[in-house]
């Protein structure tokens, strides 16, 4: 998994124009441009994707409001700040890629494409989109250093499952947040983030939660009762024969076993109710 970061002049003035405003002064900027070109401001709107595609080489079919834009004092401020921002970027992301791509080997054990293209806009717009099709993420957030490379990761496997089974979305998200956030998250950041994620797939996860373990190689009753203790989650181990052939799964396979399995796996019953936040969790 490698990742190469641009910063394309005709995507910063494309979000410069569509993004949400991020000043009164960009507010102005767009309100006097929308005066002198209505059409092809309209016009631009459907640029984003042959953008993406093209990247350097992309040619608008009118460049009248992006030479409008690029000779302008405001864009050249802001290409100036984004340009440092991917060099911030390259360094941090480039300084960890070892670390990061052991994670994703570890953890879902899947080969992830050889190259992604990393189209930095300016951090201050906010943005972090995974565009399936070209393999491309626009990156325009001030993230720190592991929540950025936690978030990579992340935009990348959502974007890969995004449509893989609509009637358990919830199923597959909660496996999602289990391998990235919480996992690979852990391994990152050398912290418990194991209570980290969407409050809405908190049950479900739990109730995957042994057959996570298992899936990660926990194939042993002490290595389940380490992995437990570590991540401050607890289950009734006589309800869950431990499965050797788990750790041979990747992710696609463990997020088909669970739908598979979902009668077996969703037990509402198997979730205790927890009489104070301080206890560890029992499933």
């Amino acid at each position: 998994m490698n990742l190469e970061f641009y910063v394309n002049e005709y995507l910063l003035a494309w979000y410069l124009l569509y993004s949400a405003s991020l000043s009164k002064e960009i507010d102005k900027f767009r309100k006097n441009l929308w005066s002198k070109y209505k059409k092809e401001y309209n016009f631009c709107y459907k640029d984003k994707q042959e953008i993406i595609k093209y990247g350097h080489d992309f040619i608008p079919d009118n460049d009248v409001l992006y030479n409008e834009i690029f000779e302008s004092d405001l864009y050249v401020s802001l290409k100036k700040e984004t340009q440092k921002h991917k060099n911030h970027l390259v360094k941090l992301f480039n300084g960890d890629m070892k670390v990061l791509k052991k994670c994703v080997k570890d953890v879902l054990k899947l080969d992830l494409s050889d190259t992604y293209s990393i189209f930095v806009i300016h951090p201050r717009m906010e943005c972090i989109e995974y565009n399936n099709q070209f393999n491309a993420i626009i990156w325009g957030s001030d993230k720190d250093k592991y929540d950025a490379l936690t978030i990579l990761i992340l935009t990348i496997v959502r974007g890969i499952y995004e449509n893989f089974n609509n009637e358990y979305k919830e199923v597959v998200n909660a496996i999602i947040e289990l391998a990235v956030i919480n996992e690979i998250g852990k391994q990152l950041t050398k912290t418990e983030t194991y209570e980290l994620g969407d409050k809405t797939l908190r049950i479900i996860k739990r109730q995957i939660y042994p057959f996570w373990l298992m899936y990660l190689g926990n194939d042993t009753k002490e290595s389940l009762i380490n992995k437990m203790i570590e991540d401050k989650i607890a289950f009734d181990m006589e309800r869950y024969p431990i499965d050797k052939n788990m750790k041979k799964m990747n992710l696609t396979e463990f997020i088909n076993f669970c739908i598979k399995n979902n009668r077996h796996i969703l037990k509402l019953g198997n979730v205790l109710k927890i009489e104070s936040e301080e206890e560890i969790e029992v499933i």
